[in-house]
């Protein structure tokens, strides 16, 4: 019971990674089915970033509200930013979706 607790504990204390310092920002746009909702969302991705600072290797590691295409759009959008190059391991990437 006591080293689970310590496990819990360590793992809750990991560091997050900094965040993505970008040169070009990534150009998102609201989903079809999210304006037809007027609905906002939030997507965070885990990405690695190439030696160019392109975003690779993208996965979703959350999206709210589901459903919505914020995710894909997110992923889509991603791919053309481009980050300040030598920023090693994997970074997580926070995109807001607002209704105007």
């Amino acid at each position: 019971m006591l080293i689970a607790l310590f496990a819990a504990a360590v793992i809750q204390a990991a560091p997050a990674p900094p965040p993505v310092v970008w040169i070009d920002p990534p150009r998102i746009e609201m989903p079809p089915k999210a304006l037809e909702a007027g609905a906002s969302g939030v997507v965070v991705l885990r990405c690695a970033f190439n030696a160019q600072g392109r975003a690779i290797n993208c996965i979703v590691v959350s999206e709210t509200p589901p459903g919505l295409g914020f995710g894909r759009e997110a992923l889509r959008g991603v791919r053309m930013g481009q980050a300040q190059i030598d920023q090693p391991g994997p970074r997580e990437v926070r995109l807001n979706f607002h209704t105007r």
